[in-house]
């Protein structure tokens, strides 16, 4: 765990009062994430919540064709304060993104769905009731949140989800005060054809400053607890096919990509799926206001999940509507 150097005594008071602002408004997150604030590890769980239904097909690829994983951050599928027409409100995701959004997961056929920044379980079957109306129909989901309950992790399937898991730790601190991870971790385990694959989902903190305390050390800190997740899991089950992905909030050589992913030659190693789009090149976020183009989206597979993808046929998805949906560009994955 991380720790930084202890202050003197002089500046407590500085601390508590990031502390308790922290604690009631989240400080500079307040404006989009209206409604999280940072609960005690004594307090909190990181949880989840699943919809195991009949599946309406078959769980098997009647056309032997690799399972289609996408990954992708909604940007706020949720209700919050946005501005219109000059206007500040409590508002859901504007009919002109969702629609883009629903156009682009419908053109990548995805069997499988790992997303970021959904909302509330109402918010999630909306997007589900949506995506079948749009012929996608993933009928078993999970969803998982973390000190954050605003914006959520979830995974929707078109293969049944067979089994679901926390990890042991979810918390840390900074400076002595306490802090969960923001958005959780999914772990969620769905029966393929022929295989069982073990999904972990992750929205790292973001690049937004918090008052008082080191946003990338935040980042850090939550990639230590998914690598730590990780090393349980294929410690206690080391033949389990495993895929880390989602939203990271950073980029490739920083030290919270590089922890996840592990050491390269250790047995537990992550490794980084390099996909890229039409044009070759690999950027996945656009930072508008500045004009920055980023890698911050991953998926990373365990070395025995890594002979099983297709990697000529994976890649980042470019349409011409991208910005539109969402500030991230969906990944995908094929699995055979």
């Amino acid at each position: 765990m991380i720790h930084s150097a202890a202050f003197p005594l002089k500046h407590a008071s500085i601390f508590i009062g990031a502390f308790f602002c922290l604690l009631i408004s989240a400080c500079g997150e307040k404006k989009s994430t209206p409604n999280w604030k940072n609960e005690s590890a004594e307090k909190g769980n990181v949880s989840g919540d699943s919809e195991k239904n009949t599946p309406t097909t078959s769980a098997t690829q009647a056309n032997g064709q690799p399972v289609r994983f996408l990954a992708y951050n909604l940007r706020n599928y949720l209700t919050m304060r946005r501005y219109v027409n000059g206007k500040d409100s409590n508002r859901s995701k504007p009919e002109e993104e969702i629609a883009p959004l629903i156009e682009i997961i419908q053109n990548a056929h995805p069997d499988i769905l790992g997303v970021c920044e959904i909302g509330s379980r109402q918010d999630l079957k909306d997007f589900q009731s949506r995506l079948k109306k749009a012929g996608i129909d993933l009928p078993h989901t999970y969803r998982a949140y973390g000190g954050d309950r605003v914006r959520a992790l979830a995974i929707l399937s078109r293969f049944p989800i067979v089994s679901t898991a926390l990890p042991k730790k979810f918390s840390y601190e900074i400076n002595g005060i306490p802090f969960k991870i923001s958005r959780g971790i999914l772990d969620a385990t769905i029966q393929l054809p022929d295989k069982k694959v073990r999904f972990l989902g992750a929205h790292l903190k973001s690049k937004r400053p918090i008052e008082g305390v080191d946003q990338e050390l935040m980042r850090r800190n939550e990639s230590m607890l998914l690598r730590k997740h990780i090393e349980e899991i294929l410690s206690k089950s080391p033949d389990t096919l495993l895929m880390a992905y989602g939203d990271f909030n950073d980029t490739k050589r920083t030290k919270a990509v590089y922890t996840i992913k592990g050491r390269a030659h250790s047995k537990n190693y992550m490794e980084m799926l390099e996909l890229v789009d039409s044009r070759d090149e690999n950027w996945t976020h656009n930072w508008k206001r500045e004009d920055i183009y980023s890698r911050f989206d991953y998926a990373m597979v365990n070395r025995k999940l890594a002979p099983f993808i297709d990697r000529k046929s994976s890649r980042l998805l470019d349409p011409k509507s991208w910005e539109k949906a969402s500030d991230h560009r969906a990944l995908l994955v094929l699995i055979k």
